[in-house]
């Protein structure tokens, strides 16, 4: 053995050792006992993985997730799979106008603006705050309509989670770290989309599963709304929905963490509707992802 290698199995040891913040305060020798824990240090090692694959590039020194995986005896990884509650197929999506723009309001909007939606006829209406007293009025009238319903945004924490359970169905262990290391910590939205954008075919299959997940949000807003995805010339079979079950209705948000956890519900500004291809043009969302609220690193 190597002094190098003596050094990364002493780094190992201890760090299987050391209570951590990722772990809810255990020690990873600790949460390799139970299911639970052994999860927790599955997300982790891919986090770990990009910050090896980032550092051996500089030249700098990195302990290899794989020593750490020996040392608590979790050679064999699993295979990955992603934490939403429903699955998400990847691949071509059918577009609609509808969910693109509703699917925009529950993800995107500001705090500057508020969007109705109009059950009679499927329309949404956007308003402005902060316009004077004209605008206020006309807000105040959607309110009072019994056919407009507001569209009230998703929180940061459920944006967070469609990042991280992409990077669940990416099978490329090193982009898949790399990835995982990019949502970690303040300005993680920026770095995820600029880290998707260095490969146009990943790029390409994010913007794609994203606008599968903001349909499924759109979908299940619907749901809850009591209307039909049939009302408004939708299939749902199109988009693979189903209505959520109770249990997925009450559920958490699958990637909650204390990444997203402390970051505070606001809204990103408003993106552009996703073209054919499943691209957009963002310009007021990387403004607003530049200032809004991110989720915390774990430490």
């Amino acid at each position: 053995m190597t002094e190098s290698q003596a050094n990364y199995t002493e780094l190992a040891a201890e760090w299987i050792r050391r209570p951590l913040a990722d772990l809810g305060g255990a020690a990873p020798q600790d949460a390799a006992a139970d299911a639970q824990g052994r999860k927790r240090l599955e997300d982790l090692f891919i986090e770990l993985a990009g910050h090896h694959v980032r550092l051996s590039g500089l030249g700098l020194p990195a302990v290899d997730p794989r020593e750490l995986r020996r040392a608590l005896g979790m050679e064999a990884a699993p295979a990955h799979q992603p934490r939403a509650a429903r699955t998400v197929r990847m691949g071509p999506v059918k577009r609609s106008a509808l969910l693109d723009e509703l699917g925009t309001a529950l993800t995107g909007g500001d705090v500057d603006s508020v969007a109705f939606f109009n059950v009679q006829t499927g329309a949404i209406e956007h308003f402005m705050h902060n316009l004077g007293d004209q605008e206020t009025a006309r807000i105040a009238q959607a309110q009072a309509n019994a056919d407009m319903r507001k569209v009230t945004p998703v929180t940061t924490d459920v944006r967070y989670a469609i990042m991280s359970d992409f990077i669940g169905l990416v099978e490329d262990i090193t982009v898949a770290g790399r990835l995982r290391s990019a949502i970690s910590g303040k300005g993680a939205f920026r770095r995820f989309r600029e880290a998707v954008d260095e490969d146009d075919a990943l790029r390409r299959r994010w913007l794609a599963y994203r606008t599968k997940r903001h349909y499924l949000l759109a979908l299940d807003w619907l749901h809850r709304m009591g209307h039909a995805p049939s009302q408004y010339g939708l299939n749902a079979q199109d988009y693979d929905w189903t209505p959520p079950s109770e249990e997925e209705e009450h559920a958490p948000t699958p990637a909650t963490s204390a990444q997203a956890e402390q970051a505070e519900a606001q809204p990103a500004a408003a993106q552009a509707p996703a073209g054919s291809n499943g691209e957009t043009h963002e310009p007021a969302q990387e403004a607003a992802e530049a200032t809004e609220p991110e989720p915390q690193a774990t430490g």
